[in-house]
């Protein structure tokens, strides 16, 4: 280790701190749902039980049993705890999450691929355009004179979006453009909507597709608006502006020294906030009834179906420390200081 160069050393005390990170974050997945006091495979047969006594059919108590025993199985959950946590690893290191539960018989490997794609092209369109708009009108709004009515007006505004949560924006996007207007369904959007490109598929996506678009970005823009336009100000009454001032140098020549150096946190707070793609939102997918990594984690929840809860924070967990573990990175790239801090170099 005497040996590795500073920026080596740093790169492999964090990566060895996520990797731990990630394998307490795991576990505590796998366990928690376990613990409680409830068996899913039960609950799962006499939900079918149901089902099929409805349609006319009866189960003997043999029968019965026989199910219990049968997916009991399928699902691992006749073995040990301690066996199944072991399975649960081995299966994890060759890419197998294991069954689903409430998505039977499809994996949870299949529920996840077929879901995040829908995350992607929600999450990050929204998320981007809520940025680079957000941070133009952050940074006009903060070069310019503040504490004026109409400074004042507008951060009423952004701070009043930036609070507001999805799912009552969500709604009121439904009452307006669905309820009233009849342009847009409320919700609806199924998986028996097959992808493919022809525009009679777009066009049905679309429509399902735009308001939990605007939700995310109104809301998003709100903070991104805020951030910037704090940063400016701080850039503002620093030294060299100050300096810069006294030189007389052009105002446009300020104003572009001032967004190079407050777009540094502001590109952070981009990564970060795209490393949550895949989490998607439970409660605003489940009012829309987007199909997303949100919307399936919420159903296998209320269905107690833990392989799928723990296979989905499987995939959120590793995302979201990856792109932390690289914003680590950049930051000790860009400033010595920090991994100078964290390994004495």
């Amino acid at each position: 280790m005497a040996s590795l160069s500073p920026f080596v050393k740093h790169a492999l005390y964090k990566a060895l701190y996520y990797v731990l990170t990630w394998f307490v974050a795991v576990s505590f997945a796998w366990f928690i749902p376990r613990l409680l006091p409830y068996n899913a495979v039960e609950i799962t047969v006499a939900s079918m039980e149901r089902s099929l006594t409805a349609g006319g059919s009866m189960i003997s108590p043999q029968e019965y049993k026989e199910m219990v025993s049968y997916l009991e199985g399928l699902f691992g959950a006749n073995e040990p705890l301690w066996l199944q946590y072991v399975n649960f690893w081995k299966n994890l290191f060759h890419g197998n999450l294991g069954p689903s539960i409430a998505f039977f018989p499809a994996t949870v490997n299949q529920v996840i691929a077929r879901s995040l794609p829908y995350d992607l092209i929600l999450i990050i369109p929204s998320t981007v355009v809520a940025w680079v708009i957000g941070n133009i009108i952050g940074a006009q709004v903060g070069y310019r004179k503040t504490g004026t009515l109409t400074d004042r007006a507008s951060m009423v505004a952004f701070v009043a979006l930036n609070n507001i949560p999805f799912f009552v924006l969500g709604l009121i996007l439904i009452m307006v453009f669905a309820v009233e207007l009849h342009w847009v369904p409320a919700t609806g959007y199924t998986y028996s909507a097959i992808p493919r490109l022809s525009w009679t598929y777009i066009k049905i996506f679309l429509k399902h597709w735009i308001m939990p678009f605007l939700s995310v970005t109104l809301v998003s823009l709100g903070g991104w608006v805020l951030g910037m336009r704090q940063l400016i100000i701080n850039e503002k009454n620093s030294d060299y502006m100050n300096y810069g001032e006294a030189l007389g140098l052009r105002g446009s020549i300020l104003a572009r020294y001032a967004m190079k150096n407050a777009f540094l946190p502001q590109i952070t707070g981009l990564a970060l906030s795209l490393s949550t793609v895949v989490g998607g939102s439970y409660v605003l997918e489940f009012i829309f009834g987007y199909p997303g990594m949100g919307y399936i984690m919420g159903v296998a929840a209320t269905e107690n179906d833990y392989l799928t809860v723990a296979g989905v924070f499987v995939v959120i967990a590793t995302v979201v420390l990856l792109a932390n573990y690289i914003v680590d990175i950049l930051y000790s790239v860009l400033d010595p200081r920090v991994r100078a801090a964290e390994v004495g170099a």
